[in-house]
């Protein structure tokens, strides 16, 4: 059964006639009463009650007619909604994402996005959750990528990418334990670094209180020496021994550095893809996006 032989049904229920439904249709009343008698042989029902004065249709032409209907409609509506999508004008996605990890995610991203949509201009904001999570409450942001340990209840939360917190520490560093770089990454007590010095993220910053929770929980005090706003910074001093640090697994690893899991502590961190609740109608352009960006760390 295909859509052409629904229309033929339907036109010939409308007209009741063969010859008037073969000259709407711009078809032979020949092949049409062909058509009709194939679909009635394939479907094992007749559809049509045939004679001299006109065609009217059976109780399984009626209820054909009506379902045959419905799929038209459905396919009509269908069809303009990806034809509305396929001629869609320059249009613009506000996507935040967190503070430096941009490099990171974004080589995941849109590469593959602007293939799908090519003519979608994306509008960028690096900053941290809060002042992310702030915009996009304003309406002044569609969707953003970040971590965030509490989550509002008018924003929706999908996981993106989990990430461990390792300790980075110079390879040239007395404290370094045998290392091969070709196994999985080694687990070290952090309680074996309390005379070392510390390289650490400021305190405003939410990753810092990840961290702070991670020596509180081995009643550990860091002895701070330095503190920066960025993981990167951090990772360059730990490579020069100028102490030891804690950076995400998700960073450049430095060649003259190891990294560490700790040891009796959960160190992960989630980071999600965000958007406000209740929109109705969300924008094709985002809802693309947010699709796309649920699978493109799979295996990152």
């Amino acid at each position: 059964m295909t859509l052409k032989e629904i229309e033929y049904v339907i036109t010939i229920a409308k007209y009741e006639s063969f010859s008037k439904a073969a000259d709407i249709l711009f078809v032979s009343q020949s092949a049409l009463s062909q058509a009709i008698t194939k679909l009635e042989k394939e479907l094992g029902l007749q559809l049509f009650r045939r004679n001299n004065k006109n065609v009217s249709l059976t109780f399984a032409g009626e209820m054909f007619l009506k379902k045959g209907e419905e799929i038209l409609e459905l396919t009509s509506r269908f069809s303009n909604e990806l034809n509305t999508l396929a001629s869609c004008k320059k249009r613009i996605i506000r996507l935040g994402i967190h503070q430096s990890y941009g490099k990171y995610f974004l080589p995941k991203l849109i590469p593959f996005y602007k293939k799908l949509l090519p003519n979608v201009q994306i509008k960028m904001i690096e900053d941290y959750s809060a002042n992310l999570e702030k915009l996009l409450l304003e309406d002044k942001l569609d969707v953003i990528i970040s971590t965030f340990q509490e989550k509002n209840p008018k924003l929706s939360y999908k996981k993106f990418f989990e990430e461990n917190i390792l300790l980075a520490i110079a390879k040239n560093n007395h404290l370094n334990k045998d290392f091969d770089e070709n196994e999985d990454i080694k687990e070290i007590d952090l309680t074996d670094f309390k005379d070392e010095n510390f390289i650490l993220l400021i305190k405003e910053f939410k990753s810092r209180k990840i961290i702070d929770n991670i020596c509180k929980s081995l009643n550990f005090t860091p002895n701070c020496i330095l503190e920066s706003k960025d993981f990167d910074t951090i990772n360059s001093l730990v490579a020069q021994n100028m102490g030891v640090g804690f950076v995400p697994s998700s960073i450049n690893k430095d060649r003259n550095s190891n990294y560490y899991k700790i040891k009796n502590v959960d160190s992960n961190r989630t980071f999600y893809i965000v958007y406000k609740k209740n929109i109705i109608h969300r924008p094709y352009i985002i809802a693309e996006f947010i699709k796309l960006a649920e699978n493109a760390m799979i295996n990152y």
